[in-house]
């Protein structure tokens, strides 16, 4: 079942004076729970693809059509600003390449804030629980600064899955890892999808990560 299609989509940015796209002619289905690799070279718009499917960005060409999910259908591509913060608030979770943890906030915050955001604070137990699952459970009251780089991601991850959304969205997550941290950081993401029930989209230049997902997406 689609959760997410994608139809001629394209990206165009300014670059001195003339245009250059980004994207051109993506088409993609993510389906219900699946998994979908957003393979390619660093710099062949994996990070512009995903803001596009978060509604971060419009396309330029082409549509992106978010299926209905608890009665929450969308057309990113027409849809307004303010329609697709409230879209990306509900129905995404997006683990970005660099964390974007905030700062001032202990990791329980961080994990809490999106759960307050949306009025979902039922769920508080559950998210939390999730970080003994990831395995940073003795972290909650500690802030994002004092962590490792790796207690970050699992952080990150807790957070992105915490209202639990129909699509996580993962940028580059192996990015600046060796193989084995890679293949650790991916069995991690896979399992906390499938146990959220989430659908993932995992940006990578990973081959071998690339390979796991049920499809993917190639760019040149």
């Amino acid at each position: 079942m689609p959760l997410l299609t994608l139809a001629g989509v394209g990206k165009r940015f300014a670059d001195g004076g003339k245009t250059r796209w980004v994207l051109e002619d993506v088409d993609a289905v993510v389906d219900v729970g699946g998994v979908v690799a957003v393979w390619g070279p660093s710099g062949c718009g994996k990070s512009t693809l995903l803001n596009l499917m978060a509604g971060m960005m419009v396309p330029d060409a082409g549509a992106i059509r978010f299926h209905a999910v608890n009665g929450d259908a969308i057309d990113i591509s027409t849809a307004s600003a303010r329609r697709r913060v409230a879209f990306r608030r509900k129905q995404i979770g997006f683990v970005f390449q660099f964390f974007n943890l905030v700062p001032t906030l202990t990791v329980a915050e961080n994990i809490l804030l999106p759960l307050q955001l949306n009025g979902l604070s039922a769920q508080r137990g559950d998210a939390l629980a999730r970080l003994d699952t990831l395995g940073v459970g003795e972290c909650r009251e500690r802030f994002p600064e004092t962590l490792s780089g790796g207690e970050q991601q699992r952080v990150a991850i807790a957070r992105a899955l915490a209202h639990s959304p129909p699509l996580l969205l993962a940028d580059e997550p192996t990015g600046n890892l060796d193989g084995r941290n890679a293949t650790l950081v991916a069995d991690l993401l896979w399992k906390a999808a499938a146990e959220a029930g989430s659908a993932l989209v995992i940006a990578t230049h990973n081959e071998r990560i690339a390979a796991r997902a049920d499809a993917f997406i190639e760019l040149a």
